[in-house]
Formats: structure tokens, C-alpha cells, sequence
């Protein structure tokens, strides 16, 4: 039986730009054709992903959400400290104390149930902002897996660094955010370029972020970037293969002749080519899909 990669497409929802100091889309409107056109271009290809969503975004968009989730995609909660309530949390998540990021945590996953009527169990920071505390604070409040950071990132200025953090999926460690541990808390990391290529002034590292295709990169960059992931997983053997790309509620996916709506599109068709072509099977997964996957292996 051939090895499984599992494909997990993921989308950050964030509040409408002008309510969202790190970022957002310009309106209600263009974040629901985001949504929505997301979605419908990875049912056309049988994938799936999660949706990592802020409380508000929750709460505006409930319905599709809800629909959306029927269908086979996750809901997660994605938090900017920033862009939460009224705006009185000027910092990044980890530049807060422990204590502090168990309060505002704890806060925004209230509303979140409360939008969406239902737990949550999946999260992933805005700007990948963390602190040794965060995964501790995050199983205290009962979230189980996150695809929380893109690994050797290295952006003091928003408490998100982690050079050096483990590429593959673990299980977390109670003070120590690099390295895998035991605690329940299960990462999913973004998927990197195993060969280390910088984009963003050199402080982030090459991945599937769908809207990098307008400014730094070319579509055969991303193509070429999924080569290189999957064969350095294949290579190393890693137990459990995925590959997470990236985007967010911000452009017009619902517009078939968008060239974002284009490149998901391509990428999608593409990783059924190479993993047939590494004779791997294609698993489209949602991040809790594949903690469920690595306790099922007993990892």
C-alpha cells in the first residue's frame, strides 16, 4: 500500500481591515466571495482545509461557515490581539504573560463559541505569534491541534520567532515552543522550503502562501516549492507527510479569472500530479484530521 500525504489547505479570517490593525480584507463582501470562492475551487478538486477564523469574522459569516463545515472543512480560531473587541490589546500574542494570553485567549474563544455554537478545538496566531507559554495556555483552555507557525520565521517586532522550531507535525512541549514534547497540544506547522529560501526582506522562509504569487514569486516557484517539501519528507521518512499552504480572506477567490483563484487551482491539480508521481496517496485533511491520524499511530 502506497505512503499518504496529506493535503491541508488553510484560509486566516480575519475582521474587515479597518477594524484589524495587522490586516484585512477592505469589506464584508470581498470576505465572503473569499470564502466562498476558496471553498467551491477545493470542492472542485476534492480537498479540503480548515478555516482559521477570528471571533467577529465568526459571528458575520456564521451561516457560511456552518455550511462550509456540513461539507467536510474544519473551523479553527485564528486570533489577532489587536483586532479583538474593541482594540485595547495593543501588542502581539507573545509579548503577553502567560496570565495575560490565558485572559485574552480564553475571551475570544467565549465569543467564538458563542458566534458558531459549537467548541473549538483547532487555533493558529496571528502573525505565528508565540511565546513558550502559548501552547501550555492553549491546551489549558482545550484546544487540541493548531497549525500555529511557519518555522524560521524570525520577526521580533511581532513576538514571532522560531528559528530552529521542528518543520513536521508533534506533539508539543510544555515550555520549550522549537522542539516537540508530550503535551496533548498537537502542531501542524506551515509547510517550508526544506532548502531554506528567505522571502519577505529575509525574515520569513519560502511556503504556499497563495497571494505571494503577485509580488515575490512565480507560479513555478510554488510548483517547484511542493517538490521539494514532499521529496524532503519522503527522503527523511517522516511518519506522517503534509503539506499546509496558506491564504487568507482578502481577495476575490469567488472571480474564476482572478489569478489567485487560478494559482489555488493550479496548485491543487498539482499535487495530485506529484504525489502520483512519488507514488504517494493524496489525503485531503483538516489539521484535526491529522492529529487524529498521528494518535491513531500512537505518535
Amino acid at each position: 500500500m502506497s505512503d499518504k500525504l496529506y493535503v491541508s489547505f488553510t484560509m486566516d479570517c480575519e475582521r474587515i481591515a479597518r477594524l484589524s490593525p495587522p490586516g484585512g480584507p477592505e469589506d464584508w463582501n470581498i470576505s465572503e466571495r473569499a470564502i466562498k470562492g476558496f471553498a467551491e475551487t477545493l470542492f472542485e478538486n476534492n480537498l479540503i482545509g480548515t478555516f482559521f477564523i477570528v471571533p467577529e469574522t465568526a459571528e458575520r459569516h456564521r451561516e457560511l461557515f456552518l455550511e462550509l463545515e456540513k461539507r467536510g472543512f474544519e473551523l479553527g480560531m485564528h486570533y489577532h490581539a489587536q483586532a479583538f473587541l474593541d482594540g485595547r490589546y495593543k501588542r502581539y500574542l507573545g509579548e503577553y504573560s502567560y496570565e495575560e494570553q490565558y485572559e485574552q485567549l480564553k475571551a475570544a474563544r467565549e465569543h467564538w463559541e458563542k458566534a458558531l455554537e459549537r467548541n473549538v478545538e483547532s487555533f493558529r496566531t496571528g502573525n505565528c505569534s508565540a511565546s513558550d507559554d502559548t501552547f501550555r495556555v492553549l491546551k489549558k483552555l482545550g484546544f487540541r491541534q493548531g497549525g500555529t507557525y511557519i518555522p524560521d520565521r524570525n520577526i521580533p517586532k511581532f513576538a514571532a520567532v522560531w528559528v530552529g522550531a521542528y518543520p513536521y507535525p508533534h506533539h508539543t512541549h510544555p515550555s520549550n515552543r522549537l522542539i516537540p514534547g508530550a503535551m496533548e497540544y498537537f502542531e501542524v506547522p506551515i509547510t517550508v522550503d526544506p532548502e531554506g529560501r528567505r522571502t519577505w526582506r529575509g525574515e520569513d522562509t519560502f511556503h504556499l502562501r497563495i497571494e505571494q504569487v503577485r509580488k515575490e514569486v512565480s507560479p513555478q516557484d510554488h510548483l517547484d516549492l511542493i517538490d521539494r517539501m514532499i521529496i524532503d519528507q519522503v527522503e527523511k521518512g517522516i511518519s506522517i507527510k503534509t503539506i499546509v499552504p496558506v491564504t487568507h480572506n482578502c481577495f476575490d477567490y469567488s472571480d474564476r479569472e482572478n489569478l489567485l483563484r487560478r494559482h489555488l487551482d493550479r496548485l491543487a491539480k498539482y499535487f495530485r500530479e506529484v504525489a502520483g508521481r512519488l507514488g504517494l496517496k493524496l489525503v485531503p485533511a483538516t489539521i484535526k484530521q491529522i492529529h487524529q491520524v498521528a494518535d491513531a499511530k500512537g505518535l
